[in-house]
């Protein structure tokens, strides 16, 4: 996935951890797009394994030519960070 392609992710209006993603997203303008609903049954119609547990929220991520869902947050986060410069939300000391 090239850094102008917007990340996909999959959330609940209520899941506390889906508001997180989305302002950490959007503090660090980085594009994405959401899909609002159920994550299992929108992973089924886009015939994308579920991650196991399936969380939310659910990121879609191009890995080896191949679509994959990943739901665990500090990853992702950390994973943010290496395709995206700029306003880090992860602090340089080591502490």
């Amino acid at each position: 996935m090239s850094s102008t392609e917007r990340i996909r992710l999959i959330g609940f209006t209520a899941s506390p951890y889906t508001r997180k993603m989305v302002a950490l997203l959007r503090y660090r303008h980085i594009p994405y797009g959401i899909t609002w609903g159920d994550a299992p049954a929108v992973l089924d119609t886009m015939g994308i394994a579920r991650p196991k547990p399936t969380l939310l929220p659910t990121f879609l991520f191009h890995d080896d030519g191949q679509v994959r869902a990943v739901c665990d947050s500090t990853p992702i986060i950390r994973r943010l960070e290496q395709m995206y410069a700029g306003r880090s939300a992860m602090t340089a000391a080591p502490v």
